[in-house]
C-alpha cells in the first residue's frame, strides 16, 4: 500500500520521500490508520518488519495538525541505542515539518538533557531508568501528555523495567492514547497491557517466527574451534558485513581481539561501553569501515542497520525469542541474509527448543575443513572404523565372492607375517639376555688382564680393612664420648702415628702407591681427632698441634 492513500501532510510526504519510503509494510498498513483514528494499538510483529515507522509516522501527523507548547508525546524504549535510532528517525521523517525531539538516556549529557526537558519538546523519548532519575530532579509538565509509546515491550521487562515503566505511567494524564510494540506477548506484556491500556487493537504477525529470507544454518563445533570456523565462513565478497552475537561482555571482548588479531576489521559493543564509545562503534559499522560487530543482546532488538549480509551466533540464545531477534537484523525488507549458529555440546538444550519454534527452517551443514570443523580426530576416526567395520560386514553377508576372499587372505597373510616377526624379536631378545647373563672368560696367567685383577683386588681389600679399621674407630670414639672421657694429647698422637704406619705397611705389602682417595681420608681422619670441648678445649690452647 502507498503512503499517499494515508492523506499525510505534504511536509510529512516530503520527509518520506527524503528516505525513499514509497510502500508501507504490513504491519505499518495495519496500524496506520488505528492510530490516526486515536485508538489504543497493540502491535505484535517480529524484528525487522517496520515497528518503528508504524507508530512514527502517525504520530507526527497527530503533531503536526494539534500543535501544542506542552511535550505530547512519551516514547519509552529498553536501550540507548534504540532510543537514539527513533530519534533520528523522528528527526529525519520530521525535518520539514518543525516537530522537536529529544532523548533522555544514560550516557548522555545531562544539562543538555534539562534543557530539552524545559524548552517543551515536542516528543521525549527515553529510556525508564534516566527518565525516572529526570523526574526526580525536575517537576517534569505532563499535563499536556496524549501519547504513550512502549517500544520493543518484552524487552523492558526482560531487563527490569517494569516497576520503572509503571512509576511513570502513574505520572501521565489517564486521557491519553497508548501504543505497545513488542515482539512477542508473553503473559508480563499482556499485565501491563491490562493495566495501561483501554479497548486496544491488536495487529499481530506471525509471533515468534523468523523471516523466511534468512537462510538458518547450523554447525556444531568444538567450543576452541569456533573463531576458525567463523574466519572460514566470513568471505568479505560473499557477506560484506557480519554481526557476531555474544553472550556475556567478556567473550565479547575476547571475540573482538582475536578477530584483530587476524586482520578482520570488527568493533564491539556491550552494557559496559560508554555512550561515546558505543556511537563511534555503531558508526564505523554502518559505514562499513570495520564490516564486523562483535556485541552482546544490547544490538539484537530495534537497531535499524541496512544490508547485514551475516548474523553469526557465537553463543547460543538461551531462548528461542532471542534467536528470532537475532537473527532478524538480516534479511529485512524482502532482502536475503544468512544467519549461522554455532552449537557446542552445552548448547544442545538451547538448540533443541529453537528447533522446536523454528522446526524445518534450521539447516544443518557439515564443516569441510579439518582445522576450523571443531570434530575431533578421534571422534572422525571412530566413525570411520565403524564404516569400515559395516562395509566388511556387509560383504561377508552377500556370500564368498572373489573380493572378499581376496580381502581375507590378505588379512591373514598379513596375521602370519606379524606372528613370524614377533618370533623373530623375541629370538634376538632370547639372544641378547644370554650374552648378558653369561660368565666372563678367566684371564690368561700372567697377561695384563691378569695383573690389573690382582691390583684391583688388592686395592678393594686394603680399601675393605681400612673401612673396617675407621667403623672400630668410630665406635671406640663414640664410647668414649658416652662416658665424658676425652682423650690426652699424648693419646691423639700415639694413635695418629699408628694410623700412619699402619697404612704404609699396607702399601709395603701391597706394593703398590697409596691411592689419592686414602691420602685424603688420612689427611682427614687426623684433622678430625680433636679433644672435647669445655676444660680440655681450654688445655688444648697451651698445646701446640701435632705435625705429620
Amino acid at each position: 500500500m502507498k503512503f499517499e492513500k494515508f492523506e499525510l501532510s505534504n511536509e510529512l510526504m516530503m520527509g518520506l520521500r527524503d528516505l525513499r519510503y514509497e510502500e508501507a509494510t504490513p504491519i505499518q498498513e495495519e496500524c496506520i490508520p488505528l492510530i490516526l483514528n486515536g485508538q489504543d494499538v497493540i502491535g505484535a510483529a517480529q524484528t525487522g518488519t517496520g515497528k518503528t515507522g508504524a507508530f512514527v509516522i502517525p504520530l507526527l501527523q497527530k503533531i503536526i495538525k494539534n500543535k501544542s507548547e506542552h511535550t505530547q508525546a512519551l516514547i519509552l524504549s529498553p536501550t540507548r541505542e534504540l532510543a537514539q535510532q527513533i530519534e533520528e528517525q523522528i528527526f529525519a521523517l520530521g525535518y520539514h515539518t518543525g516537530v522537536t525531539s529529544a532523548t533522555v538516556t544514560g550516557g548522555s549529557d545531562y544539562g543538555t538533557q534539562v534543557k530539552a526537558i524545559r524548552a517543551g519538546v515536542d516528543i521525549i523519548v527515553a529510556t525508564p531508568g534516566r527518565l525516572i532519575d529526570q523526574m526526580n530532579v525536575l517537576n517534569i509538565d505532563f499535563s499536556g501528555l496524549e501519547y504513550l509509546v512502549l517500544d520493543e515491550a518484552d524487552r523492558m521487562l526482560d531487563m527490569g523495567f517494569l516497576p520503572d515503566v509503571m512509576k511513570i505511567v502513574k505520572q501521565l494524564p489517564l486521557d491519553r492514547q497508548t501504543m505497545l510494540f513488542s515482539a512477542t506477548m508473553v503473559d508480563e506484556v499482556q499485565k501491563v497491557v491490562d493495566e495501561v491500556m483501554k479497548n486496544p487493537a491488536e495487529v499481530e504477525f506471525e509471533v515468534s517466527k523468523p523471516a523466511d529470507s534468512v537462510d538458518q544454518q547450523i554447525y556444531f563445533v568444538h567450543p576452541k574451534k569456533k573463531l576458525g570456523l567463523f574466519e572460514q565462513l566470513f568471505d568479505a565478497d560473499k557477506y560484506k558485513t557480519a554481526i557476531v552475537f555474544c553472550a556475556t561482555r567478556r567473550g565479547t571482548d575476547e571475540v573482538e581481539r582475536m578477530l584483530k588479531k587476524r586482520g578482520v576489521n570488527a568493533v564491539s559493543m556491550h552494557g559496559d561501553r560508554d555512550q561515546q564509545e558505543r556511537n563511534e562503534a555503531l558508526r564505523k559499522f554502518k559505514n562499513k569501515t570495520h564490516p564486523v560487530m562483535v556485541a552482546t543482546d544490547v544490538l539484537s532488538r530495534g537497531i535499524d542497520i541496512d544490508d547485514v549480509s551475516l548474523i553469526v551466533n557465537f553463543d547460543v540464545p538461551n531462548n528461542p525469542e532471542d534467536y528470532i531477534h537475532r537473527i532478524g537484523r538480516t534479511g529485512r525488507y524482502d532482502k536475503k541474509g544468512t544467519a549461522i549458529t554455532f552449537v557446542s555440546n552445552k548448547d544442545k538444550k538451547y538448540y533443541h527448543a529453537i528447533k522446536n519454534v523454528v522446526g524445518d527452517q534450521l539447516t544443518v551443514k557439515e564443516v569441510s575443513d579439518k582445522k576450523s570443523s571443531g570434530a575431533s580426530k578421534s571422534g572422525r576416526k571412530k566413525e570411520e572404523s565403524r564404516d569400515k567395520h559395516k562395509k566388511r560386514s556387509s560383504s561377508a553377508s552377500k556370500g564368498s565372492s572373489k573380493p572378499a576372499q581376496a580381502k581375507t587372505d590378505e588379512g591373514e597373510k598379513a596375521k602370519q607375517d606379524d606372528a613370524a616377526k614377533s618370533k623373530k624379536d623375541s629370538k634376538k631378545a632370547e639372544k641378547k639376555s644370554s650374552k648378558d647373563t653369561r660368565k666372563p672368560r678367566p684371564p690368561r696367567p700372567g697377561s695384563k688382564r691378569e695383573k690389573k685383577k690382582k691390583q684391583d683386588e688388592s686395592s678393594s681389600s686394603s680399601n675393605g680393612r681400612e673401612t673396617k679399621r675407621d667403623t672400630k674407630d668410630q665406635q671406640t670414639s663414640k664410647g668414649n664420648d658416652s662416658n665424658k672421657k676425652a682423650p690426652s694429647s699424648e693419646e691423639v698422637k700415639e694413635k695418629a702415628q699408628k694410623i700412619l704406619e699402619r697404612h704404609r705397611k699396607d702399601s709395603e705389602e701391597e706394593n703398590f702407591f697409596q691411592p689419592e682417595v686414602i691420602e685424603k681420608a688420612v689427611s682427614r681422619n687426623r684433622n678430625a681427632l680433636k679433644p672435647a670441648k669445655g676444660f680440655w678445649g681450654i688445655i688444648k690452647s697451651f698445646i701446640p698441634k701435632i705435625g705429620s
